[in-house]
C-alpha cells in the first residue's frame, strides 16, 4: 500500500511540475488509459501527448480515499484535480510490474471543494 500511495505522489507531483516525462514514467508502455465517456488511450507516447496539451495551465492533484488490493495489484482513489477547470472524480488502477498498465478514471467538472461536492460536511464515516 505504502508503495501505491509512493505512486500517486509521484504522479501529483509531476503534473503540479509539469514534468510529462516524470509522469509518462509510472506507465507501462502499453498501458490502456481511459475516461469511457471522453477519450481512449493506448500507449506510452499517446498518453505524454495528452498531458502536454494542458493549454499551460496550473495543475493541482489532490488525492482522497486510496485503496490498495496487493493481490490483485489493483488501486482505487477518488480525487480532485484542478488545471483548466476543477475535476473530482475516482480512478481505477491496475498494476504491472510496478506501472500503471490500466487507468480508468470517472471524474466530472465541478467548481465546489471535494466536501461539498462529496456530500462530506458531515462527520466521516465510521
Amino acid at each position: 500500500m505504502a508503495d501505491f500511495h509512493a505512486l500517486l505522489d509521484r504522479l501529483a507531483a509531476g503534473w503540479t511540475a509539469r514534468d510529462y516525462d516524470a509522469v509518462a514514467a509510472c506507465f507501462s508502455e502499453g498501458v490502456l488509459y481511459l475516461d469511457p465517456v471522453r477519450y481512449v488511450l493506448r500507449g506510452r507516447p499517446a498518453l505524454r501527448a495528452f498531458f502536454e496539451d494542458d493549454g499551460g495551465s496550473s495543475q493541482r492533484t489532490t488525492w482522497r480515499n486510496v485503496l490498495f488490493d496487493e493481490a490483485r495489484q489493483m488501486g482505487v482513489a477518488e480525487y480532485t484535480y484542478e488545471g483548466t477547470h476543477r475535476y473530482h472524480g475516482t480512478v481505477w488502477i491496475r498494476l504491472e510490474n510496478d506501472r500503471i498498465a490500466r487507468w480508468r478514471e470517472y471524474q466530472h467538472v465541478d467548481p465546489r471543494g471535494w466536501e461539498e461536492f462529496a456530500g462530506e460536511e458531515g462527520p466521516p464515516w465510521p
